[in-house]
């Protein structure tokens, strides 16, 4: 990911699936992706307040 502060502009790589990108009052937030499991968004007030992760193991 690649931010340039000036022009409040973030690049991103658009062929990595493993990773989840929020924008929260100004900032992106990089967030891994687990291999196997589920990433919840919780929101408050209409904005991002948290990502709940849970991991699972294939067997």
């Amino acid at each position: 990911m690649h931010l340039d502060i000036e022009k409040m502009t973030a690049e991103i790589d658009l062929m990595n699936n493993q990773k989840l990108y929020v924008v929260k009052d100004g900032k992106v937030i990089e967030h891994d992706l687990p291999a196997y499991g589920e990433t919840v968004i919780i929101t408050l007030g209409g904005k991002v307040d948290r990502l709940e992760t849970t991991v699972r193991t294939k067997v």
